[in-house]
């Protein structure tokens, strides 16, 4: 009895590991931001870390897991520490880094947006993970001086860094009634579906 016993501990050990860790799926991307990445008003199914695993799945990569890690109301100041929590779990094939945006509402200044975006990218790439940094804009009625300066905290990292860049998340869907919610700021489900469209050939193209 007792090798009957050890082989069905052993057997729930793994099944319990598997279940618990998305990292055994291949590839892994990890998505990190804010409520824009973690599709504030609209169903999980449809926030765009979803569609981009439903994406990939229907085009060869069944086995694909793409986690969502945003968090509403999460700064640049986040991202070392949402870095760190799933890095320990594993080491996923792409990172999606699309912080910033409430950098830019609460207009943090861009010297600190910067500072931290350089700190995430040395991170991800020390571990030699692919990165792809989605940048953001500034609201327009905050002046000339600060959007500017905001837009090009990001254009610095990747002057640097080299991470695969897309210069603005909302690009196509931003000041589109249509494509947003009613308070103006996050997408609604067709305004993700244009996000999906924009961030898709760029995450073939990594993998």
């Amino acid at each position: 009895m007792l090798p009957l016993l050890r082989r069905f501990i052993l057997l729930v050990s793994v099944a319990l590991g598997t279940a618990a860790s998305p990292l055994a799926a291949k590839p892994v991307i990890l998505s990190v931001g804010d409520s824009l990445t973690f599709g504030l008003g609209v169903p999980p199914e449809k926030t765009w870390p979803s569609l981009l695993e439903a994406q990939l799945k229907a085009d060869g990569h069944p086995k694909v897991k793409v986690i969502n890690a945003g968090s509403s109301g999460a700064t640049t100041a986040f991202g070392i520490s949402t870095l760190k929590f799933h890095l320990k779990r594993g080491k996923p094939d792409l990172i999606i880094y699309a912080l910033g945006a409430n950098d830019g509402l609460r207009g943090i200044d861009p010297a600190t947006t910067h500072k931290n975006l350089s700190a995430a990218m040395e991170m991800i790439q020390a571990q030699g993970i692919k990165v792809l940094l989605l940048g953001m804009k500034a609201p327009p009625n905050y002046g000339e001086k600060f959007p500017k300066d905001f837009e090009s905290s990001f254009t610095k990292v990747k002057d640097k860094y080299k991470p695969a860049f897309i210069p603005f998340l909302l690009e196509g869907v931003a000041g589109k009634p249509e494509l947003n919610q009613p308070d103006g700021i996050h997408p609604n489900e067709k305004g993700y579906e244009q996000v999906l469209k924009l961030i898709y050939p760029k995450v073939k193209e990594l993998l």
